[in-house]
């Protein structure tokens, strides 16, 4: 996902990130902001010395409260983004790996960040195809970029998973 709407002799930021496709009964566990509407795939950025799988671990229990079950994670894919910073005059980079896993039974309490409190971020099981929509609706008016990328992860997952 090229946004082209950056000057190539910018720096550049880079960023990796995964985030947790998981479906459960027909329905998919999204992260729903309260204030925006906006769903979200649980996950985030890679720390320091961290690999995917500790990143996806962490992320998706602090995001949803959910356990995902260790020996049930695959890959899916990875979406590839370039664009202007929101902040600056750089190129933001950022490759998203999503994985497929399973969880456990439980849900234990959010761990969030201010800003995501802020957003008022909440665990949904949520119907595909509505997610999908929602999404693209918004990104058709937003700045932020992630919202088309997760509209695209959805209706790759419609298209080619859900039949």
């Amino acid at each position: 996902m090229d946004s082209k709407n950056y000057d190539f002799d910018w720096p550049k930021f880079f960023r990796e990130a995964v985030r947790a496709v998981i479906i459960k009964d027909n329905k998919i566990a999204l992260i729903k902001s309260k204030t925006e509407g906006f769903f979200k795939f649980p996950g985030g950025g890679i720390e320091p010395n961290e690999s995917h799988f500790d990143t996806l671990i962490r992320e998706t229990e602090e995001e949803t409260g959910l356990h995902i079950i260790p020996k049930s994670v695959t890959k899916l894919g990875m979406v590839w983004e370039l664009r202007k910073s929101l902040y600056y005059d750089e190129i933001f980079e950022q490759k998203s790996y999503y994985y497929h896993a399973e969880v456990e039974n439980i849900v234990t309490m959010q761990n969030l960040s201010e800003n995501e409190q802020k957003l008022g971020f909440e665990l949904v099981w949520s119907d595909i195809e509505t997610a999908y929509n929602i999404n693209a609706e918004l990104g058709k008016k937003y700045e932020m970029t992630f919202v088309r990328r997760e509209a695209y992860v959805l209706k790759y997952l419609m298209e080619n998973e859900l039949k």
